[in-house]
């Protein structure tokens, strides 16, 4: 599994189709509302004010991967509706409304599968059209929600799921591969696929907001928040390198993958790390904060981390957006010795996570910020670190090659995603696509390579 810019998606030419999620405008069964979670409540008010002057927002994800031997459409259709029986959250529908977007899930019975549209598609860009078209299908403010397509041809089949954030997040993409070939296999082989559906995410929506209204202004679970924000003026840590852009102005966003050390070096860089008492996590930010300091940024590194909250139970399994960010400091002084970068990364690391019940949304409202609807106008450094190799629905052999693609329509944020596979390590990024911005990012990450090659050094 890779995270790569649609752009770089190798699909060869067949037949495109399409499909929706849809409901009845009267459902069989009544809709239940529910209460977004903290992180759906910010993204609705950010495409709602998005909506309201004529602009798009949002954020959307694709999953993408390959079927072998031909077709058997029945069996995907089958498949695809399956996937949205089994995860509540995908049988999600947002009404507008005088005061913004209410939330409401439909019962099974009431969730259906609309093919769309088929066509034939002869050349690589035109199947480069239709993933960009899907990306930019999903709307939560208009719908849908989730858009599902396929390239078919004679030998094999390109399956892309797409998801607008609000209910999906990246390590849903694995599940979905995994959730999603099963019940296909079982189907082309006459079985049913099982019927137990995965945990709700609104139940963990529900326990996150429930622990979250239990806090108040002075409740020591702030601290760490309350510390961050003190020391750096901000509740959202400003990505530290000039960027040449103006905050709260949106860009067209630029996203690249860049390949940082094979599995080899990788595996060293590890070793390393390890041997000084941290991880591989703790060892890219370690070098990513050696790396903006060296750029001419600050001696310590400021930036939101987000953390899985599926937990190791109840969760592992389902599709939602089950995520956190956590404030981090990574310091970084010039003096600084490999063993004392690692214990400083380590440290902060261990600080997050023992403060990750605390919703983001929830502490700077409880520190008295001004609401904010959206990180992505505003130039927010972000950190995050994902091992394809052991997440959620991994084990499935059709996740090895499965390719998550992101878009967002503009965005003045600075996106460091590392991820690890089978090949090595990985940083996809995503920017301002302004030439300043550009040759930011890309000092930077070469200057974050260097250092993490100088640490697989390390390893005997």
């Amino acid at each position: 599994m890779i995270q790569l810019p649609a752009e770089d998606a190798q699909i060869e030419p067949g037949h495109a189709h399409t499909w929706h999620v849809t409901f009845p405008d009267t459902p069989t069964a009544p809709t239940r509302r529910r209460p977004a979670s903290y992180n759906q409540t910010v993204h609705l008010a950010a495409a709602w004010s998005a909506h309201t002057a004529n602009r798009r927002a949002g954020f959307a994800l694709a999953c993408s991967f390959d079927l072998p031997g031909p077709a058997h459409l029945p069996a995907l259709q089958g498949a695809l509706l399956h996937l949205a029986h089994r995860h509540e959250v995908l049988r999600t529908r947002c009404r507008t409304t005088p005061w913004g977007i209410s939330v409401h899930v439909h019962e099974q019975q009431d969730t259906r599968l609309a093919h769309i549209e088929t066509r034939r598609l002869t050349s690589p860009a035109a199947t480069h059209t239709h993933l960009h078209q899907l990306l930019r299908r999903v709307n939560p403010v208009t719908g849908p929600l989730v858009a599902m397509g396929a390239v078919t041809r004679a030998n094999s089949t390109t399956v892309h799921i797409v998801y607008d954030h609000l209910v999906a997040d990246v390590l849903s993409a694995p599940i979905t591969v995994a959730d999603l070939t099963r019940a296909y296999e079982d189907l082309v082989q006459g079985r049913r696929p099982d019927p137990t559906p995965a945990a709700s995410f609104w139940d963990f929506a529900h326990e996150e907001r429930a622990y979250n209204r239990t806090l108040h202004a002075h409740d020591e679970r702030l601290d760490h928040w309350r510390d961050f924000t003190t020391r750096g003026a901000e509740p959202l840590p400003a990505f530290p390198l000039a960027l040449g852009t103006r905050p709260g102005h949106p860009y067209p966003p630029a996203n690249r993958t860049h390949h940082l050390l094979p599995d080899r070096l990788t595996h060293h860089a590890e070793s390393a790390c390890r041997a000084s008492g941290g991880t591989l996590l703790t060892g890219l930010l370690a070098a990513t904060a050696t790396a903006v300091r060296d750029e001419g940024g600050p001696d310590t590194y400021r930036a939101l981390m987000p953390l899985n909250r599926r937990g190791p139970d109840r969760y592992t399994h389902s599709i939602g957006w089950f995520v956190n960010a956590v404030p981090i400091e990574i310091p970084a002084p010039r003096q600084a010795t490999f063993a004392t970068l690692i214990a400083g990364a380590r440290k902060a690391c261990e600080a997050g996570r023992r403060h990750a019940d605390v919703h983001s949304t929830r502490a700077q409202q409880l520190l008295g910020h001004t609401d904010d609807t959206t990180t992505d106008h505003h130039p927010v450094a972000f950190f995050s670190y994902l091992d394809f190799r052991t997440a959620p629905g991994s084990a499935h052999p059709s996740t090895r090659t499965t390719r998550v693609h992101l878009w967002s329509p503009a965005s003045n944020a600075v996106f460091l995603w590392f991820h690890r596979n089978h090949t090595g390590l990985h940083l996809n990024t995503l920017h301002a696509d302004t030439p300043h911005a550009q040759r930011t990012v890309d000092s930077l990450t070469r200057r974050i390579t260097r250092t993490l090659r100088a640490f697989a050094s390390r390893s005997g």
